[in-house]
């Protein structure tokens, strides 16, 4: 199955996923608005989402299936089982007491991740509250990203990428059974983060009887921590280190972000959940797809069909990634008013918001060329060097934001998190061709620079429209849509053809995009 199939098959169900979380983020800013209850909310399914994504997405994808994959095809199914099991038991003797030990001392954990609460303040014990009942998802999650490896690693990538979007069911139906209820906002709250933790068991619940159905026996055992469980978990912290880049820097915004008014948690969030968009689709999805086959390369040193399966991915990925990037920079405030400004949210929010999106968009290639060069270290065995790349970054990021956020409010918040990234991009790309001799074709290089050149027309079009015919006055006026789903299809089609052209005066050979040989 070639890598843009795999991407496509991942990347579809992600962009569900990602679909009904903005969903989720629509009916949570209709239902609670950008205050003291979104916030505290926010802070405690982020808290553990944070964890989940440092833990489980990172550090399984990177440490946990290469060896499981190796173990697999050249040892047999037997003695995968053993390794899945000790792994499994690994898990759980570490997350569980490591959840109950957060969980006791979670008021002091808040007073050093949001120094700018007021520890006696209503906002500040709401959010342990809500912190509390949600930190144990960590552990259903976590056994859901083993369970998922081990999917991938039979080539089976729906379920996987399908079943991360049952958090934003489980949500949606909590919010909708306290408005529909016409309860308090205190009390929806509280509902939607038990809900959170409902769904974390169902996610691992699935994916385990899939795992058993696929002829791999998981049990529980005490004695787990043998030689294949020890490697694991030494590969494992340095991919928890370099895949919590991200996570780090969205945590250190999150600080800085509770010494500014109440509701910028919230806007910041919003801001994100449509920067995510791009990047969880392509992004996620190109390095999970990425992953089997650039390890097989790798470890064979045939670094010229990695560089092919690099390039066909990137490619493939980019093309949307650009026009995303573009259309939320020009069409920002325009996002922002159609995608939330309804019920409690209004247009001071979407102001802030769309300060939030340009910041974020800016550095979204960057996002996705972390996470796939990322996947290009760990498939060559090299776990370190992200680590040092990553921390590097976390550093960079701490210093923008000190010298960039007094001047900047939310803006600065968001660039911030947007110059980390392309550091860090900077930084994998350019050691990935000492340390491995891994480089691009010319041709590649031709076709990024057509994706480019349409990107540059695709923004000024659509400045040019947004001028004639956007009114910040609409409001929830249902008309926004129509005109908004027009900016999208000019500029869609502008891009499209501007790349075509450019393709077509450069003699590219495959420079028909719509067909399927051009990818």
């Amino acid at each position: 199955m070639s890598v843009v199939k795999n991407v496509f098959i991942v990347g579809s169900f992600t962009l569900f996923s990602r679909i009904i979380g903005f969903i989720r983020e629509c009916i949570m800013a209709f239902c609670l608005g950008a205050g003291m209850y979104s916030d505290a909310l926010l802070i405690a399914v982020r808290i553990s989402n944070v964890f989940r994504r440092i833990f489980a997405e990172g550090a399984f994808n990177a440490a946990f299936l290469p060896r499981f994959s190796k173990i697999l095809n050249k040892e047999g199914q037997n003695s995968a089982n053993i390794v899945l099991s000790d792994v499994f038991s690994m898990l759980m003797l570490v997350l569980i007491p490591f959840s109950i030990v957060v969980i006791m001392f979670f008021p002091s954990f808040l007073k050093i991740l949001l120094s700018g609460f007021d520890e006696l303040s209503e906002k500040f014990a709401l959010a342990v509250i809500l912190g509390r009942i949600c930190f144990p998802y960590l552990i259903f999650i976590s056994i859901t990203s083993l369970f998922c490896g081990v999917m991938n690693t039979i080539n089976k990538f729906a379920l996987s990428a399908a079943v991360y979007s049952m958090l934003s069911v489980f949500t949606i139906s909590g919010l909708l059974l306290g408005y529909f209820l016409d309860l308090s906002s205190y009390a929806i709250v509280n509902i939607v983060s038990w809900f959170v933790v409902l769904s974390g068991i169902a996610q691992s619940y699935l994916l385990f009887v899939s795992v058993v159905r696929n002829g791999f026996v998981v049990k529980f055992k005490f004695n787990c921590f043998t030689d294949h469980v020890k490697n694991i978990a030494k590969n494992m912290i340095h991919g928890i280190i370099g895949a919590g880049v991200w996570q780090l820097n969205l945590l250190i915004d999150m600080t800085i972000s509770s010494y500014l008014p109440t509701g910028t948690i919230t806007c910041i969030n919003l801001a994100d959940r449509l920067n995510q968009f791009p990047l969880g689709t392509l992004g996620i999805a190109l390095s999970t797809a990425l992953l089997p086959s650039l390890s097989k390369f790798i470890g064979q040193q045939e670094y010229d069909k990695a560089a092919q399966e690099m390039e066909r991915g990137l490619l493939f990925a980019f093309f949307l990634t650009f026009f995303a990037t573009i259309v939320l920079i020009a069409l920002s405030e325009q996002s922002a008013s159609v995608a939330f400004e309804r019920g409690m949210f209004g247009a001071a929010e979407v102001r802030i918001t769309a300060d939030a999106v340009v910041g974020f968009a800016i550095g979204l290639p960057a996002y996705v060329l972390t996470k796939v060069f990322s996947t290009l270290y760990f498939a060559a065995g090299d776990t370190k060097s992200p680590v040092i790349f990553g921390v590097i970054s976390v550093a960079l990021n701490v210093m923008f934001l000190l010298l960039l956020v007094p001047f900047l409010k939310y803006f600065g918040l968001a660039i911030c998190t947007s110059l980390s990234a392309i550091s860090n991009a900077i930084m994998l790309i350019y050691f990935s061709k000492k340390k491995m001799n891994f480089k691009f074709s010319k041709t590649f290089w031709i076709k990024i620079l057509a994706q480019i050149i349409a990107s540059l027309a695709t923004y000024f079009i659509l400045l040019f429209l947004s001028d004639l015919y956007w009114n910040p006055d609409l409001g929830e006026k249902s008309i926004k849509w129509l005109i908004y789903l027009g900016f999208l299809v000019c500029g869609a089609a502008t891009f499209f053809a501007t790349a075509v052209i450019c393709l077509y005066v450069t003699k590219q050979d495959q420079w028909m995009l719509w067909k399927k040989s051009a990818w």
